[in-house]
């Protein structure tokens, strides 16, 4: 069941680029109690992991409980064999970094969002020169000085005054923004999510609450906008981005960023996930090369993803993206889907260390927004003073870091 929220929602704008963020208050999202088998299910065939697992409820309003969760079943995993080295799988509820010899460790990835060459607005014409050179210096002082070993990166191709696109004129975007993801690769033990947040392919967004560059839902070939100029809808975008980062172990491919807001069903986003899985799918398999990990976004601006514990998409290596402001604890842990929280924020030093404590105890990859010392896009994680360099932190930014530096390697 979809969750209803009862939240806050602010606006924010930032250069002429337009961000929503769903702030939480404790114990206002969703209806449900946890499900309650937890019991482990018959394997499936070959590939299969059978293990069921109660969907995670979430708080009533006023701390009171609603009805039972429903009972999760297992979805198609991963296995550490058919992955090289250092390649990322998926494993019943967690994500795996393969040893190349059909195993693998836990792979628990700390990290922050940032920004495309667009830089939150700021660019929103890509009116600079040598963007990309801009971005490489503000990654790189990122990963000096904060240690991730994750960071998310959101293509913002449809989100801004300028309108990009991977396909065509390669110098305008495809070819800068490559650069800087492969300069990421470059650092041993990094690892980039590379979210297609905004195409002008995509359809269904929310213009209702006026933020429909952050809720774009992928098309295909019979939902394309516009026939014409994209005749398989954001398939060939998805074809792209695999073509791009084939041998790339490094990267995890991200769907889309909020799809639909709110307004849309729970099997409509299913559907356009599973398609968009597929497609990338055939393409890894067209090139021979490894299936990389696929996030796949919810629904209510990607804070609930109970829809997807209940019936998993039937595809090897995808994870489940949860957004939230602050995540319900409830929104992120269930016991036979793997979940990365993809934007976190509006934390403080009270409530910070129990969150950070409960994502460590569960081993879910996590990604603070947002660092950019360019645009606001709050919460900003450094000062916005337009230096590429200075990335002074602010208080919100001063919890992410020292917990970054905490479990640095």
């Amino acid at each position: 069941m979809t969750a209803d929220p009862t939240s806050t929602v602010v606006e924010r704008r930032a250069s002429g680029r337009l961000l929503l963020v769903l702030f939480f208050a404790a114990g206002a999202l969703g209806v449900g109690a946890c499900g309650t088998d937890e019991s482990a299910g018959n394997d499936g065939g070959a590939g299969q992991s059978g293990a069921g697992g109660g969907v995670a409820g979430h708080g009533g309003s006023g701390g009171t409980t609603g009805a039972g969760g429903s009972t999760g079943t297992g979805g198609t995993t991963g296995t550490g064999g058919s992955s090289p080295a250092g390649w990322l799988y998926t494993n019943g509820s967690k994500v795996y970094v393969s040893n190349g010899n059909g195993g693998g460790t836990v792979w628990v990835g700390r990290g922050v969002n940032t920004d495309d060459i667009y830089l939150c607005g700021y660019n929103n014409s890509l009116w600079m020169t040598n963007s990309d050179q801009t971005l490489e210096t503000m990654v790189s002082g990122i990963l000096s000085g904060w240690k991730p070993t994750f960071l998310r990166l959101s293509l913002s191709m449809d989100s801004d005054v300028t309108v990009s696109s991977w396909l065509t004129n390669p110098a305008q975007y495809k070819t800068p923004m490559t650069n800087v993801i492969n300069v990421i690769g470059t650092h041993a033990g990094v690892y980039v999510l590379v979210t297609l947040r905004s195409d002008a392919s995509m359809i269904l967004q929310d213009t209702t609450d006026g933020d429909p560059e952050a809720t774009g839902i992928p098309s295909d070939s019979t939902t394309t906008p516009n026939a014409t100029m994209f005749p398989t809808g954001t398939d060939a975008v998805y074809v792209a981005l695999v073509d791009s980062f084939a041998n790339s172990s490094f990267v995890l491919f991200g769907l889309t960023n909020e799809p639909g807001g709110n307004k849309r069903t729970d099997a409509t986003l299913s559907a356009a996930m599973s398609h968009a899985v597929g497609v990338i799918r055939a393409e890894e398999d067209r090139l021979g090369v490894p299936h990389h990990v696929v996030s796949v976004q919810g629904n209510g601006w990607t804070g609930d993803i109970s829809f997807y514990a209940t019936t998993p998409l039937p595809y090897d290596n995808v994870v489940y993206e949860v957004h939230g402001y602050p995540p319900a604890t409830s929104s992120y842990t269930y016991s036979n889907i793997p979940v990365i929280i993809g934007e976190y924020g509006t934390l403080d030093s009270g409530s910070a260390p129990a969150f950070f404590a409960d994502v460590e105890s569960k081993k879910i990859p996590t990604l603070a927004w947002d660092l950019d010392s360019f645009s606001n896009c709050a919460p900003d994680l450094v000062d916005v003073n337009q230096s590429a360099s200075g990335l002074t932190p602010t208080a919100w930014g001063t919890l992410v870091q020292n917990y970054l530096l905490a479990h640095a390697p």
